[in-house]
């Protein structure tokens, strides 16, 4: 009995195993004592927050103790998907995550489609197009700023400058909205510097054919963003 009890002082919270020695315990890893040490990662808060949010929008499952619970959430059998997830919006540095999980939830998709390419192309054309003007210009006049920063340039050379693989990626991502790409006059120096293959990228992730309707409909936000842009000299 006195042994027994002894090893039950030496209880692992997350798997409940029991250990005779306090070291033993220490340097015990178990798959839910791991996912606990991970929580405070990128990936792992972007599932939490994605996980928490699944059960917020779902109708079906009115029980709120899940929720803001992560010890709930290491026990889920759905944690490794959730995680997967998470993983996928961090190495894509998606845009506003908390809208990238909400229109995956929105839009019923399952699960297991979350991650594939196809569906952030889905969410960064939805973005983009009910993206204003105004939150548009202040958006990527930050970008530009960051990026003239970085590279120690002037921010107004942002088009005329940047490395071409770069800006097509953030075209992709939807950092570099099609409001400045169609509108800014040095624009057409950065355009005329990609590959044919770069400018196929751009017209699949900013197609011209939709975007000149809703500038056809926004004539006064169309010359507010040019005329912004021709005063910085962009």
């Amino acid at each position: 009995m006195e042994k027994e009890r002894k090893m039950k002082e030496f209880v692992c919270e997350y798997c409940k195993r029991d250990f005779s020695k306090e070291i033993a315990l220490i340097n015990h890893i178990c798959e839910k004592k791991r996912r606990w040490f991970q929580k405070d990662e990128t990936h792992a808060r972007l599932a939490y927050m994605a996980w928490n949010r699944f059960y917020e929008l779902n109708p079906f499952d009115k029980k709120t103790e899940y929720r803001n619970n992560y010890q709930n959430f290491i026990n889920s059998k759905y944690y490794t998907a959730f995680i997967k997830f998470g993983m996928h919006i961090r190495d894509i540095n998606a845009i506003e995550p908390s809208k990238f999980i909400d229109y995956v939830i929105k839009n019923n998709l399952p699960l297991d489609k979350w991650a594939h390419e196809v569906v952030y192309e889905q969410y960064i054309r939805e973005v983009t197009r009910q993206e204003t003007a105004e939150d548009a210009l202040e958006r990527n006049i930050k970008l530009m700023t960051d990026w003239g920063t970085q590279n120690k340039e002037n921010w107004i050379d942002f088009f005329r400058k940047i490395n071409t693989n770069q800006a097509v990626g953030w075209i992709k991502e939807g950092r570099l909205s099609p409001w400045l790409l169609y509108n800014a006059d040095s624009a057409i120096e950065f355009l005329d510097r990609c590959t044919p293959e770069q400018v196929s990228i751009i017209r699949k992730y900013a197609p011209i054919g939709p975007w000149k309707i809703k500038f056809n409909k926004n004539i006064e936000s169309c010359e507010f963003i040019k005329s912004t842009l021709r005063q910085n000299g962009i």
